[in-house]
């Protein structure tokens, strides 16, 4: 394991200002030694390591700094929810804190309140909350029973606009809407466009739409995404008050890999789950992989991922600790090393974690998100109307959970299949779907850190020790797993 670098403020490695978080970065490789596939020559090896990282600002409390927030508030309605939409913002809007400046963008896209003419922003005073509030009765809203002219793109688009002339740090924007049409490719560009700007809150109203381009916002743009009914009132209240959290404005997570090694995945585990995707990378620095819109807790809670690299070992020799790549948070740096081993039989595995180990083995890591992503593929089938792939995945989802004694994952399998038997990932889907479920379970499961679901305990309250009692196996076992992670064998 890389001894955890420690340091004061941090600064981007492109030369910024230092922003005011004492942070720390560990990487641990622990299955540091790679052995070529001799059965398929030239095969790249898969190389795991584990990152740890906490940011803190010393403050105290969970608000931000009023002087360091603006808000705005996007309005992707349909003009038949109008009543609804001013009950809800006169209830949302008393959590944003004097001090604080927002604004409101309406359908056009563009900004409605306050008023062109004036100040881009507006202070939160009860003057202007009252005055928000009133205007909202005549605010341009989609017209009923239309196709939307403007999608998700063109709403961010507009909110980029609005924060480009912002100085302040903490940028957030609650998207509300009840459906837009957005093509995929547009959407992506928007999102590249946007970057670390600002923030996303999103609440989806309504039913019997589309909800996955908002997971894709939010998870983009660090925020979250819930599904509300028709009165959407407590949900966008509760989205201002996570506005108005503390935060970290970006802090971005940079990956070097040298020539030869290829970067697979990052995944975020904790504080969610989420697969994460870098910045398009530079022609000209193709190894260079920028993860800039990351949600720290800046109360110092470690941030925990998983790091996936392809390499290739044409040009290596074997035997000796070579460096594979570079991580970077700031002004701290950590090589991910391992080495290479002639061709054979995997080596032995390291001893099993201990208790008091905070970094997570990186196979359970792996079997965890390749559990939510088999739940994710399954649902994804289900609303289709595949059966048969629907099974398959579901299935496969549901033997990883009963291993890794993941109830959550079982129960949101319930609510769509009947399990026949979890140990050998039996399953019978239910058709037709449900598309509105099935769309609220795929907004929540970004935001559902697959790291830490509540797990059954084992048997007798015993947590099991191992190693596996297979003797071809004899794998470590992994903290809250009650089966093997690799041969699936109840453990001791």
């Amino acid at each position: 394991m890389t001894p955890p670098a420690t340091s004061g403020p941090a600064r981007t490695t492109d030369g910024g200002p230092a922003a005011p978080y004492d942070t720390t970065l560990v990487v641990r490789v622990d299955e540091p030694d790679l052995v070529p596939d001799r059965r398929v020559p030239g095969e790249p090896a898969t190389l795991r390591a584990t990152l740890q990282v906490t940011a803190s600002d010393g403050a105290d409390g969970d608000a931000a700094d009023p002087r360091a927030l603006a808000v705005a508030l996007a309005l992707d309605l349909g003009q038949e929810r109008r009543p609804e939409l001013v009950r809800a913002v006169r209830e949302a809007l008393p959590a944003l804190p004097a001090g604080a400046h927002f604004a409101v963008l309406a359908a056009g896209p563009g900004r409605y309140y306050p008023d062109a003419g004036q100040s881009a922003w507006a202070p939160a005073d009860r003057d202007h909350r009252r005055a928000a509030v009133f205007a909202l009765g005549a605010a341009p809203l989609a017209p009923a029973a239309t196709p939307r002219t403007t999608g998700y793109d063109g709403w961010l688009a507009a909110a980029r606009e609005l924060f480009a002339g912002c100085e302040r740090p903490l940028r957030r924007l609650l998207l509300v809407t009840d459906g837009s049409a957005t093509r995929a490719d547009a959407l992506d560009r928007e999102l590249d466009a946007c970057g670390a700007e600002f923030g996303c809150e999103v609440i989806a109203v309504g039913d019997r739409w589309d909800y996955r381009p908002l997971d894709r916002i939010a998870t983009r743009l660090r925020g979250t995404a819930e599904a509300a009914g028709p009165d959407f009132a407590p949900p966008l209240a509760a989205a201002v008050r996570r506005a108005c959290r503390r935060a970290v404005p970006e802090l971005p997570l940079e990956i070097r890999t040298r020539p030869g090694v290829e970067l697979d995945s990052l995944v975020q585990f904790t504080p969610e789950h989420r697969r994460l995707d870098p910045h398009p990378a530079h022609p000209t620095h193709p190894h260079h992989h920028r993860f800039a819109a990351l949600p720290w807790d800046p109360s110092g809670a470690p941030s925990e991922f998983l790091l996936t690299l392809r390499a290739d070992d044409t040009a290596d020799v074997l035997g000796e600790e070579l460096q594979f790549a570079t991580v970077s948070l700031g002004d701290l740096h950590a090589a991910v090393t391992a080495r290479w081993l002639a061709p054979g039989p995997p080596p032995a595995r390291t001893a099993a974690h201990t208790p008091e180990d905070t970094t997570a083995d990186s196979r359970i890591l792996d079997s965890r998100h390749r559990m939510v992503d088999h739940l994710q593929k399954g649902l994804e089938a289900l609303d289709a109307g595949r059966r048969t792939d629907a099974e398959e995945h579901l299935g496969r989802a549901a033997a990883a959970a009963h291993r890794l004694g993941e109830d959550w994952v079982l129960d949101e399998i319930r609510a769509h299949a009947r399990i026949i038997d979890a140990a050998t990932g039996r399953t019978e889907a239910r058709l037709p779907a449900d598309p509105h479920r099935i769309g609220v379970t795929l907004l929540h499961l970004s935001t559902r850190s697959a790291g830490r679901g509540p797990r059954r305990p084992h048997p007798g309250g015993a947590t099991p020790t191992g190693p596996c009692p297979d003797p071809a196996c004899a794998e470590p076992a992994v903290p809250g797993a009650r089966y093997c992670v690799r041969c699936g064998r109840r453990l001791t």
